[in-house]
């Protein structure tokens, strides 16, 4: 297995538009599971797209492990895409699609067949081995997906949005079988995916992107904990994180309170006074009578989820979610007390980036 290093690395598709990637650098370190995090549009699959050469970019250099790959055809690069389509060959059965790879290097058969067995064998496909395509469930289709990049053995996986087209009941299962697959193979893999709930529980480390550039890169808890930015704490988490717009009254030299629509906070922030954006999760909000807490908020609807509630509130015109244990004993129109966690409080400044 091998690292996975981009400097500076830009796309352009064409002189009018936006980039798709603007100067990303990033590294994946030797056997990590990497997940690239960001909406429809952000250059997460571009990127994943120049690391395995479908691409040209149009600056900057990929590295894997010590050799620069950069302009090499992707067939020199020795890693291993798995597409979101799946793209099966549905002519040929699932031992000859898993072989085919092996087969076009020209490895000798007695080596493609224990291969191929082992690999069916890994990812429970050994009775199926003689069926077509068509005749597989959306799960067995991936599956198959998998087994013909892992029977390369390559340096690199690489995964664009691989579970997208399954059913919301078979996602969970199947992201434990990777998870299960990068223990057992100790393989570097890049997964891309607009999914966050993907990415907080598969992802080592989460790769923010939007707009064609690294928004944040860290843990999944530091990503949750410490959002860089607005756009990394509202895109983070399920669902994201309320921003308000506040204002700070400063006392000497510390602010004293930071006031939010009906909402007045006793704050400590050092050195700051004037607008600033406040942050809090909906899970460290809770909700009280009216005239208790930090001020008083209308139910404008209410979702019940079952083992937690939705509670989507107008507090003095700005829009906040709490999200509370259990059934919500609230209705639509009733005025209720709020009261945040003010030790999970999070500030930004005007441009959104993180205040100390």
């Amino acid at each position: 297995m091998a690292s996975v290093t981009l400097r500076r690395l830009s796309k352009s598709f064409d002189r009018t538009s936006q980039p798709a990637l603007q100067e990303l650098t990033l590294e994946v370190r030797d056997g990590e599971f990497l997940v690239l995090l960001g909406p429809s549009g952000c250059g997460k699959t571009t990127a994943l797209r120049c690391i395995a050469g479908l691409d040209e970019p149009t600056d900057g250099q990929i590295m894997i492990g010590e050799r620069d790959v950069t302009h090499l055809a992707p067939a020199a690069r020795d890693v291993a895409m798995v597409f979101q389509n799946y793209a099966l060959y549905p002519h040929l059965t699932v031992r000859e699609n898993i072989a085919f790879a092996l087969e076009m290097r020209r490895v000798p058969q007695a080596q493609i067949t224990r291969r191929v067995l082992e690999t069916a064998e890994r990812l429970g496909l050994r009775a199926l081995l003689d069926r077509r395509p068509a005749q597989l469930s959306g799960g067995q289709r991936q599956r198959v997906a998998l087994g013909r990049a892992i029977v390369r053995e390559p340096q690199v996986f690489l995964f664009d949005e691989p579970l997208s087209n399954l059913d919301a009941t078979l996602r969970p299962e199947m992201r434990g079988e990777l998870l299960k697959l990068h223990r057992q193979l100790r393989a570097t893999m890049i997964y891309v995916t607009h999914d966050q709930v993907e990415a907080m529980t598969m992802g080592q480390r989460i790769a923010v992107l939007h707009e064609g550039r690294l928004r944040q890169l860290g843990t999944p808890a530091e990503l949750y904990e410490r959002p860089a930015d607005v756009f990394v704490a509202r895109f983070v988490g399920h669902p994201g994180m309320n921003v308000l717009q506040g204002r700070g009254t400063r006392k000497r030299e510390r602010t004293r309170a930071v006031e939010c629509g009906s909402l007045a906070l006793p704050v400590a922030l050092p050195q700051y006074d004037g607008e600033v954006q406040l942050g809090v999760r909906p899970e460290h909000v809770a909700l009280c009578p009216p005239d208790q807490g930090a001020g008083n908020a209308d139910v404008l609807v209410v979702e019940p989820l079952g083992s937690e509630t939705l509670v989507h509130l107008d507090a003095g015109g700005q829009p906040l979610v709490a999200k509370v244990a259990g059934i919500a004993r609230v209705a639509v129109g009733d005025r209720v007390g709020v009261q945040p966690d003010l030790a999970r409080l999070h500030f930004f400044d005007g441009s959104g980036a993180r205040l100390a």
